[in-house]
Order: C-alpha cells, then structure tokens, then sequence
C-alpha cells in the first residue's frame, strides 16, 4: 500500500459556487481547520484524484488552490488542532 502524506490544502475562490464545490470535494478527504485551509492524509493515488476532482470545479483564470505537503513537525499555535490520519476516506 503507498504510504499516506500529511498535505494542507489552501483556497482563494471569489465566486460563492465554486467555492463551496471545492469545500465539499476537500470534505472528502480531510479536515477544515480553518475557512478556506484544509489539513489531509493521501496516498499518491488519493491527491491525483484531488487534484483532478478540483480543476474540474475551477475557474483557471480566477481561482487559486494551493496544495502543500508537510514534511515537518506542524504545531498549532492557540485555537486547534493537527487532523487525525483517518481509516478510511469519504469519496
């Protein structure tokens, strides 16, 4: 089995609908942690999948998606927490 990486996924959307599109399709494979940052365990399989999933739903010319991977410690300052590396993903 191809061994899972801690990714952030960040979004700039300006359009209502494509953004919540984009929310819904990260809700699927990991946490929101902030508004528009997301925190998630994939495999190379799973982030091709994301990525392609999202530039179905993006508007090239407007949109802005960021996809960092973590290869550090990430440490929380305040409010929050690290997500948990799930099971099992919702696709």
């Amino acid at each position: 089995m191809p061994t899972e990486r801690f990714y952030t996924v960040t979004y700039d959307i300006p359009d209502d609908g494509r953004r919540v599109k984009v929310a819904n399709t990260l809700k699927s494979f990991g946490e929101r942690v902030q508004l528009s940052v997301f925190e998630c365990w994939l495999n190379p399989a799973q982030l091709e999948q994301l990525k392609k999933l999202l530039q179905k739903k993006l508007k090239p010319t407007e949109d802005g998606v960021r996809i960092y991977p973590v290869g550090g410690t990430v440490e929380v300052l305040g409010v929050g927490r690290i997500a948990d590396n799930p099971d099992y993903l919702i696709l």
